[in-house]
């Protein structure tokens, strides 16, 4: 009998011992691990983002970087479950160069772009040899190109596709016009030093235009590409993702992107 109580005794103990573990297992399984940008709209939502999934018995393990690939790498290298920086132009041609197999889990938001300039009021204004501020990364570089086109000042050779397009593929320039490529990061600074530049709706706000009333041309819809949170494809039907899905796209979260740009629709939400 007292082998037999011994016996029972260890299996409760095991078994005991296996919830215990079983537990610890499904708590580490509510940490989220998440990357964002450390720009003030991913940092901002990112710590909202955080407190909404707390009340739904999930921990935001969050991190922010200022390398775009290093964001990525945490994600196809599993660091991280899930990161917050990039539109799907910038996911697809990061994908294409290095192989990656990372894909869009839902869409935050759209930061509308356009042309703007702090000499000129219009884009009729602006003279021969006006000098343009455009990004230097080829998932933005058409951008402005496009814009130029579409307002009949630049021509683009026959037949490319709009968003491959460079400046080398300009065959009509009759005013002129001259491009410095530059990182996404000194594009607000360059307005100061350029007739006009490129900015995103958020980069207008932080330069103090606004986005409906100075720009020069507006970006087509066609052409805008949304921000997105981003996963391995591996993960991205996962519960995680999930929660992290539901709790981004609230009622909440809409209402911060409005409020951190000082209750003004700078931002277009994703859903």
């Amino acid at each position: 009998m007292k082998r037999i109580m011994g016996i029972l005794s260890a299996v409760m103990l095991v078994s005991a011992s296996l919830l215990l573990a079983s537990c610890g297992s499904a708590q580490k399984d509510k940490t989220i691990k998440f990357v964002a940008a450390n720009l003030k709209v991913y940092e901002d939502t990112t710590e909202l983002l955080a407190q909404i999934l707390e009340e739904k018995g999930y921990k935001l393990d969050y991190k922010f970087l200022g390398d775009n690939t290093q964001l990525n790498r945490a994600v196809e290298n599993g660091e991280a479950d899930a990161n917050y920086h990039q539109h799907i132009a910038y996911l697809n041609e990061f994908n294409a160069l290095h192989k990656t197999h990372l894909v869009p889990a839902f869409k935050a938001f759209t930061d509308a772009s356009g042309i703007f300039s702090k000499k000129y009021k219009s884009i009729e204004e602006l003279p021969d040899g006006a000098t343009f501020s455009i990004p230097v990364d080829p998932a933005n570089n058409f951008r402005t190109l496009v814009m130029l086109q579409d307002a009949g000042l630049i021509k683009l050779k026959e037949g490319i596709d709009p968003i491959k397009a460079t400046v080398e593929d300009i065959v009509e320039n009759p005013k002129n016009f001259k491009f410095t490529e530059l990182d996404y990061t000194m594009l607000v600074r360059a307005l100061d030093d350029v007739d006009a530049g490129f900015l995103y709706a958020t980069l207008a706000y932080e330069a103090g235009l606004d986005y409906q009333k100075d720009a020069l041309v507006k970006e087509r819809e066609e052409f805008q590409s949304p921000d997105i949170i981003a996963v391995h494809e591996k993960n991205k039907d996962s519960e995680k993702i999930k929660a992290l899905q539901e709790a981004y796209q609230s009622d909440r979260m809409k209402q911060a992107l409005k409020d951190i740009f000082g209750g003004k629709d700078v931002l277009i939400p994703g859903w």
